[in-house]
């Protein structure tokens, strides 16, 4: 509940139970994921002040392949294994060693990032009959820049709400002209890697996978300079609500060709020193008094 520039209280339901709790507290951080905060605020009445929330959203669009390993590659591991260790089998990969996890981070006229690594998705899953030491899954991440456009709304019709009763989402979002350009480019510079590395599994050839399955959102509740533009300002503090903080991916305001975890946690870093701060200040000037 907002009233006169500040949170007097906030409502949450118990999942189990679907008793609501009322919950007051000074300060308030909503930090729900870059899809889930912008709908918390939405549906706190907050979007008519803040004009920004839920646009810019972006997302890295992502390539993806798994390659078998060419049969020299393997040998060359093999030679360059110790005796005891390539002793149980004919391949120099002991069952017990770590798999491989590789990154190539952005660079200037290459703005995607790489990774060479072996991880069990969903939609790379390798059946058991298959020796997963050969196996290596291919990761290519691209940017998506930041469109006024591209956004996730909210119905504002009380009877379309999702599976908790809140705000139905929608999606409208596109990929820009110039990013499609770098995004084909970065599909030909995976495949050049993947004709170095081996032949295709079947079945997992390259492709762009389904936007979304990334899950790096980004943008919705973005800090900046200006509510016009941006729905919190740079210590994360929301534009025209006195104790109301956002946290997590949401805040990051431009793009990244990168998990975008560690960027999330230093802006979450800096917004916790100056609430901290703030609150000391706060208590000196009670203790003058």
């Amino acid at each position: 509940m907002v009233k006169k520039n500040r949170v007097n209280y906030a409502v949450i339901k118990n999942l189990k139970t679907t008793k609501l709790l009322m919950i007051r507290a000074k300060t308030y951080i909503v930090t729900c994921n870059a899809l889930l905060t912008p709908q918390v605020l939405f549906a706190s009445g907050l979007s008519e002040k803040l004009p920004a929330l839920g646009r810019r959203l972006m997302e890295q669009p992502m390539a993806f392949c798994q390659i078998i390993l060419k049969e020299e590659l393997v040998r060359e591991i093999t030679k360059a294994t110790k005796p005891e260790r390539r002793a149980h089998d004919h391949i120099g990969i002991a069952y017990d060693e770590l798999p491989p996890n590789i990154w190539f981070p952005v660079s200037e006229g290459r703005p995607w990032h790489c990774q060479i690594h072996r991880d069990a998705f969903n939609y790379g899953q390798i059946p058991p009959n298959i020796d997963s030491r050969l196996v290596v899954d291919l990761r290519w991440f691209g940017i998506c820049r930041p469109l006024w456009s591209n956004r996730i709304k909210f119905s504002t019709d009380p009877t379309n709400v999702d599976s908790f009763g809140m705000p139905q989402p929608s999606f409208k979002w596109k990929i820009p002209d110039d990013d499609r350009r770098d995004l084909h480019n970065m599909f030909k510079d995976m495949l050049e890697c993947a004709g170095v590395l081996g032949g295709f599994f079947p079945g997992t050839e390259p492709k762009f996978m389904a936007p979304g399955l990334a899950l790096h959102f980004q943008g919705t509740t973005s800090i900046g300079t200006s509510p016009e533009n941006s729905v919190a300002d740079l210590n994360s503090k929301v534009w025209g609500v006195d104790n109301l903080l956002v946290g997590g991916n949401g805040v990051i305001n431009h793009a990244t060709g990168c998990n975008p975890t560690l960027t999330s946690v230093a802006v979450a870093y800096k917004a916790a020193r100056h609430l901290l701060k703030s609150e000391n200040v706060d208590k000196g000037k009670k203790s003058n008094k």
